[in-house]
């Protein structure tokens, strides 16, 4: 702000002082000075207090537009305030709800080492048994055979003692005067009454061999624990009725692939049947599921394009805009080298360290969760959240086309040979 010039009219010497007011020419609108008469004169006129009356209005108007700045500034920062704690209270129900989750699976995995504790434990339990009572049979024939030997043998020694007191008779004189007939007769008769065999009693075969109690343990355990897998290997195969006319299955039902000769279609392929999936080069299995836990895997070798999973048994078997979780497919695919899950509205990327040859797929309908998995060494892959379910649900597979030569494996169900 410029500052005022006026001349002291006593001593003539110039001051400088902030201006009170700037006055101009009506004519050149140049400025003038201001005397320190005519400041005074100005200021005894009551300028003053108009100027007052301007400066208190004007502070007045900031200080309530400050006010009104501070109160929004309080406004915006009280409701950053109710969104970090709402935030927090978020944040700490999900905390909540993840350690329950951690405690239930914790609760699960310990239930299932427990049943396979159980199972071990009866195993055990049951070749201990069996161990006992071939040891109990084979002591009891040896202590019988055992028992038949002591008895000879004290036999022997009594037939001995008989014997040495015959020898140590005092009446040796009377038994020489007994006729030379009766003599001998009458030996024979002492000599008879201690004629005496050992005969060994039946061998008792007691040889033991490992074999036959341990031998391969563990695979023969493995082979029972087949019995009491939850869930067991499912024995699927692939439903013809819902293959495209351009897939070939085995006569197993157990392989399919894409077949591009369009030639010696059987005729049953070219029936309209509703069931039959008539864009997309896909098929069902046979069996479906609602309930209860099951799992099966699936062939898929050096394929360069594959997609296997579960579907609902109302999904759309025509073209549609996309295959994906949002109209009942809950899959997983090889495309360009890449394992994606397929979900909505785009794919999501499954990191592999190695590209797996075999695909375990788990469906818990209870759950309603569907997990895959490297069934070669179990590495899990992805999971669906399916929620609620109103249809069966049944497997789903996708051997894709030949892909110019380069993906003609077949798609096949593979059941371990326990």
């Amino acid at each position: 702000m410029p500052y005022l010039h006026y001349a002291d009219t006593k001593t003539g010497v110039g001051h400088t002082h902030p201006p009170v007011l700037l006055a101009f020419s009506n004519h050149t609108l140049s400025p003038f000075i201001l005397t320190y008469s005519c400041l005074s004169t100005l200021w005894s006129s009551g300028m003053s207090n108009n100027y007052m009356k301007d400066n208190n209005c004007y502070n007045k108007n900031l200080l309530t537009d400050h006010k009104e700045k501070l109160i929004q500034a309080i406004k915006r920062i009280k409701h950053e305030t109710d969104e970090c704690w709402e935030e927090e209270r978020e944040t700490y129900a999900q905390r909540v709800e993840l350690e329950v989750t951690f405690d239930d699976l914790e609760r699960e995995i310990r239930a299932e080492y427990q049943n396979l504790h159980c199972f071990l434990e009866m195993e055990e339990e049951a070749d201990m048994e069996r161990l006992r009572k071939e040891r109990e049979k084979g002591v009891k024939l040896l202590r019988e055979r055992e028992r038949k030997i002591t008895e000879q043998g004290k036999d022997l020694e009594r037939a001995i003692e008989t014997l040495n007191n015959k020898l140590k008779e005092e009446d040796s004189v009377k038994l020489l005067k007994v006729s030379e007939g009766g003599r001998e007769e009458k030996m024979r008769e002492g000599m008879g009454r201690c004629q005496v065999n050992f005969i060994p009693p039946s061998a008792v075969g007691c040889e033991l061999q490992s074999g036959q109690f341990v031998g391969p343990l563990q695979y023969r355990i493995w082979k029972h624990m087949k019995k009491s897998l939850y869930p067991n290997l499912s024995s699927l195969t692939f439903d013809p009725d819902t293959a495209h006319p351009l897939l070939r299955l085995s006569p197993s039902c157990t392989s399919v692939w894409f077949e591009e000769n369009k030639e010696d279609l059987p005729p049953e392929a070219m029936e309209d049947n509703p069931r039959r999936f008539n864009y997309y080069y896909c098929l069902t299995g046979k069996q479906g599921f609602s309930h209860g836990r099951h799992y099966w895997e699936l062939e898929v070798g050096q394929k360069t394009a594959w997609r296997v999973g579960v579907v609902r048994d109302d999904v759309h078997r025509g073209k549609m805009d996309f295959c994906t979780t949002a109209n009942g497919f809950w899959t997983l695919a090889l495309r360009k080298g890449t394992i994606q899950a397929c979900t909505h509205p785009s794919p999501t990327a499954v990191r592999v360290s190695i590209r797996p040859t075999r695909i375990g797929v788990f469906l818990d309908c209870e759950k309603e969760e569907v997990s895959f998995y490297n069934a070669l060494n179990m590495t899990w892959l992805f999971s669906f959240s399916m929620g609620t379910l109103s249809f069966p649900l049944f497997p789903f597979f996708n051997p894709c086309d030949t892909d110019e030569g380069r993906n003609t494996e077949p798609l096949t169900l593979f059941t371990p040979a326990l």
